[in-house]
């Protein structure tokens, strides 16, 4: 019987299937790779609200990984046995974005000024002239149509193909549970903080927690950096002050920005505020907390939501000197410095705390509903099945019970 590839679909809102699929094929330039552990971003939002971005749909899901490599190519810089990262995307590795080493989901290959919204497919139809959508240019599927293959492109599968431009190798003693982090949590985050120079008794605020503020946290902490939260939900608090928050401040406080004003001083506001929600409530305190020529960087967004950006140009940005930017995901120029952080003991320890959830791939109706309690923070897939303890972890339980809601 030929080798199969099981990849987990999200075919209605709330429900997961598994799919047998042909066993990939890759191309020159592409390795196979033997997927570990496949992480939740935001597919539990797409779990929920079956809404998807422009390039994934119901059947195609998932974009963050570790394994190991199991089929090259001649020519290929990777071999067989080798661990590594894969990181989302299909870069052209030509345009100015890919020669200075930027964020390959920020290619030139991306058609994104033609789009009136990125999450909405149509628009990406319209931007190619017609086709189908999840086909453009530097999305994951094109990895699979670059090899002529009928599977192997995205995430939530436990055979993937990867760009040999897109894949990491990590040393021998760093655990795949911490290499995970390096896409959508602790990796996006870190380039947040090595563009803005964050440094030791710099301010660094986050605001709206998830698994992306945790890793603001964690990424603040490991330069020295102050760390004021500001956040409501008591479970998540609490695990941030754990993993290092210097001051926790409730943002319904009716005096909350006079609160960070007293923490930061001289500065009135922090040097770098992490927005990581996606929520209007969030982004305007955001804002509100910068100093004056301070930055702001956006990592929060909301699957299919059509709220405005509360901005004023005057009183927000040009008044204050403010920079305002975002990004997807962590620069191919700060990897190396990504890799060694996720090897330091105290950074390890912080995403034991991080890391609340793991299942098997099979369970991915599970791992969805957990993401969505809010008593998560970062939660895995085992796509081969072989999940040590599946379920929250020990501490995730007792926070939870205590904390509530």
């Amino acid at each position: 019987m030929s080798k199969r590839n099981t990849a987990l679909a999200i075919p209605e809102p709330r429900t997961v299937a598994l799919r047998e699929r042909d066993y990939p094929t890759i191309a020159p330039g592409y390795a196979l790779v033997e997927v570990a552990i496949a992480p939740v971003c935001i597919e539990h939002q797409v779990y929920k609200e079956h809404r998807f971005e422009w390039h994934s749909d119901a059947e195609h899901q998932g974009h963050e990984g570790v394994g190991t490599v199991v089929e090259t190519l001649p020519g290929s810089k990777f071999k067989e046995g080798d661990r590594v990262i894969m990181y989302q995307g299909n870069p052209c590795q030509e345009c100015f974005v890919c020669r200075r080493q930027l964020s390959p989901t920020h290619c030139l290959s991306i058609p994104y000024e033609q789009l009136r919204d990125s999450q909405d497919p149509d628009t990406v139809l319209d931007a190619l002239g017609g086709g189908t959508a999840i086909n453009a240019p530097g999305g994951l599927m094109a990895i699979q149509n670059a090899c002529g293959s009928a599977s192997g492109g995205f995430g939530f599968e436990q055979y993937r193909i990867s760009n040999d431009y897109m894949l990491q190798r990590i040393p021998d003693d760093l655990p795949f549970r911490y290499a995970a982090l390096a896409n959508c949590s602790l990796g996006c985050t870190y380039t947040a903080l090595e563009e803005t120079e964050i440094n030791t008794g710099d301010w660094v605020v986050v605001a709206g927690v998830g698994f992306i503020g945790f890793g603001s946290i964690i990424n603040a902490k490991y330069r020295g950096a102050n760390v004021i939260v500001l956040g409501r939900n008591p479970f998540r608090m609490e695990m941030a002050r754990r993993m290092g928050a210097d001051h926790i401040i409730n943002p319904d406080d009716e005096d909350w920005l006079e609160q960070v004003h007293a923490l930061t001083g001289d500065l009135k506001g922090a040097d770098l505020v992490i927005e990581a929600s996606g929520y209007p409530y969030y982004q305007k305190r955001a804002l509100q907390a910068v100093r004056r020529f301070g930055t702001m960087w956006m990592y929060g967004f909301l699957v299919g939501s059509e709220e405005p950006y509360p901005l004023r140009m005057l009183d927000d940005l040009h008044n204050r000197g403010v920079k305002l930017t975002g990004s997807h995901d962590v620069f191919l120029s700060h990897r190396e410095g990504l890799v060694k952080m996720l090897g330091h003991p105290d950074v390890q320890a912080a995403a034991d705390l991080l890391i609340t959830h793991e299942y098997n791939m099979s369970q991915g109706a599970e791992a969805f509903e957990a993401a969505l309690s809010k008593k998560a923070g970062k939660v895995y897939l085992y796509p081969q099945e072989d999940c040590p303890n599946p379920g929250q972890s020990e501490t995730t339980a007792r926070l939870a019970e205590q904390y509530g809601s």
